[in-house]
């Protein structure tokens, strides 16, 4: 939950926008549009095609809102309204990665064989490289690795609520949740392996 808001602050704002206030719909919009944006651009790995997907995601909240029966379910209803978005442009594009976890060949370090210039390791950070590289590593996880990923670790999310949103057992997403951080763990790690290899 974002923490200008709280749970009860946000019932009363949905119940508002469910009843036509347009202030408040924008509201919600302030609130969670950069989180969402966040979440849709980790998943989808481009900018423009993030604030698109953005924009579609809140213009169907707006005529989807009405139906929502439970306002305190609003922030998950929403974070798999932008994850539905994002699957169906994925698909349209044909641009999912399937990636099997066994696969040592195509797996996880798919995202090195780009023509990447070796950085100094020890500036990786603050040159920006290092959020570079994560994404690289994101995007060459399955839908279904990546979308957890994304949720537990940079949207920090619990369990609990994953579950509500990706719509999977509560055993499922921890398992999920650990390969995730084992595949981006590593492909970080042969990443920086190949930088320190390009200094010597």
């Amino acid at each position: 939950m974002p923490s200008e808001i709280s749970p009860e602050q946000l019932k009363e704002i949905v119940q508002r926008a469910q009843a036509g206030s347009e202030q408040d719909f924008y509201q919600l919009y302030v609130v969670f549009s950069k989180p969402v944006y966040n979440f849709v651009w980790r998943l989808i790995g481009s900018v423009e095609d993030a604030e698109d997907l953005v924009q579609e995601t809140f213009l169907k909240v707006h005529s989807e809102l009405k139906r929502l029966r439970d306002p305190n379910q609003f922030r998950f209803w929403l974070y798999r309204i932008a994850r539905n978005e994002v699957y169906q442009k994925l698909r349209r594009t044909q641009r999912t990665t399937e990636v099997s976890i066994d696969d040592e060949d195509a797996g996880y370090y798919n995202f090195l064989k780009d023509d990447i210039r070796q950085p100094d390791p020890e500036k990786l950070a603050l040159s920006g490289e290092l959020n570079d590289v994560i994404n690289r590593a994101l995007q060459s996880l399955t839908p279904k690795y990546r979308d957890v990923f994304v949720l537990a670790v940079l949207q920090k999310m619990s369990y609990e609520d994953i579950t509500k949103i990706v719509g999977r057992s509560l055993l499922s997403v921890k398992t999920d949740i650990y390969r995730a951080r084992l595949m981006v763990k590593d492909a970080i790690s042969v990443y920086m392996k190949r930088s320190r290899v390009g200094k010597l």
